[in-house]
């Protein structure tokens, strides 16, 4: 009895974070911070899209873009520590989403004129309210601070802890994002350890140019709300993953009309579609290596033939690439943190190139 009991003390006291508390502390509601990346603003909501205003999605899409997918918060704090409070609601569990990633926190804090990582918060295994330290015994200068908000849930409320005679203090307003990363489970951050870890996160801190992330896993396959939703949205340029999920058939059905939709709205602004990954079930399953052949087959065809007529869209390919030692999968389909590292690497370039033609403003 003493030994289980034991074992489950031991157990217990791996999973949780305790809360720094060198020093008092306090709680300010994170409502009042900057947000960025997020298509529109949203009230005082953490949702990354107001899903009312857009009665044609299927209620499933309206579910994943009302998570905080992507949306991060900016502040400042001189604070020797940084906690965090928050309340969650029930989540999309899936077997290769990370709790972190899911239902956790990611905070970057500015060092040398770049966003560094510092670290998480640490969601319960069970229940919606959670608490946990992120950072603990900084000095004492004011620095400026980024905080990832979950992947995969939906937020409602959110409490940031520093100490009681620090100072903590918005970075400005909502600010507007110039880029909308429209995609699959690949956009949505699927695979990755932690919310700042998916591709347009990545990318976003790179190009120092706010990148709203409206990834709706395995539901983008091109359907018809999906051009409207983009063609009701403001932004400077498009980023489109939406090759990934849909068939060769669907592809070759539904892109020309896809293109169309969006056009109608937005008839100069570029719009850049990525080549999507290899899936490593292809290096020996026939059928899996067939089907995503002609998929990138059919997208390359239909995608040149539309850039004759179109001289502001622009195809990367290959797009995702996650190098050849098969080695930067989470799952065999989606990308580990090292492959969508990988990913920007090969797009950031070209994209890099395309926002400066248009004199998107860069500031990395």
């Amino acid at each position: 009895m003493n030994k289980l009991l034991f074992l489950i003390l031991a157990l217990t006291s791996t999973y949780l974070t305790p809360l720094a508390s060198k020093k008092d502390s306090r709680y300010v509601d994170a409502k009042g911070f900057t947000v960025i990346n997020r298509a529109q603003t949203s009230g005082d909501s953490y949702r990354r899209l107001d899903t009312e205003k857009f009665p044609a999605l299927s209620p499933k899409v309206a579910l994943y873009l009302n998570f905080p997918t992507g949306v991060a918060l900016k502040f400042r704090t001189n604070s020797e520590f940084i906690n965090a409070k928050w309340v969650t609601t029930d989540t999309l569990n899936g077997w290769n989403r990370m709790p972190i990633s899911s239902r956790g926190l990611d905070l970057y804090i500015k060092k040398g004129g770049k966003w560094t990582f510092a670290g998480v918060s640490r969601p319960n295994y069970t229940g919606t309210r959670h608490a946990s330290a992120i950072i603990a015994d900084m000095d004492t200068t004011m620095k400026e601070c980024m905080l990832y908000l979950p992947l995969f849930i939906n937020l409602k409320s959110l409490k940031i802890g520093v100490s009681a005679d620090s100072k903590i203090e918005s970075d400005g307003g909502f600010e507007r994002s110039p880029i909308i990363a429209i995609g699959s489970s690949l956009t949505h951050g699927t695979g990755t350890s932690r919310p700042g870890m998916a591709w347009p996160a990545q990318l976003s801190r790179r190009l120092g140019v706010n990148i709203a992330n409206l990834g709706t896993s395995g539901i983008q396959k091109m359907q018809p709300f999906f051009g409207e939703l983009a063609a009701k949205l403001d932004a400077d340029c498009f980023i489109f993953d939406t090759f990934s999920n849909p068939t060769a058939e669907e592809i070759e059905e539904r892109f020309i009309p896809f293109l169309q939709s969006v056009r109608a709205s937005h008839p100069t602004t570029p719009l850049i579609f990525i080549e999507t990954l290899n899936r490593e079930g292809s290096n020996f399953s026939e059928r899996i290596r067939t089907s995503e052949l002609k998929k990138k087959e059919t997208a390359k065809r239909l995608i040149e033939q539309a850039m004759k007529s179109d001289s502001n869209l622009y195809y990367i390919a290959p797009g995702f690439y996650l190098g050849d030692d098969h080695e930067g999968s989470s799952d065999g389909t989606h990308p580990s943190d090292l492959g969508y590292k990988r990913a920007v690497d090969n797009i950031e370039p070209q994209i890099r190139a395309i926002l400066s033609k248009y004199n998107i403003k860069i500031t990395n």
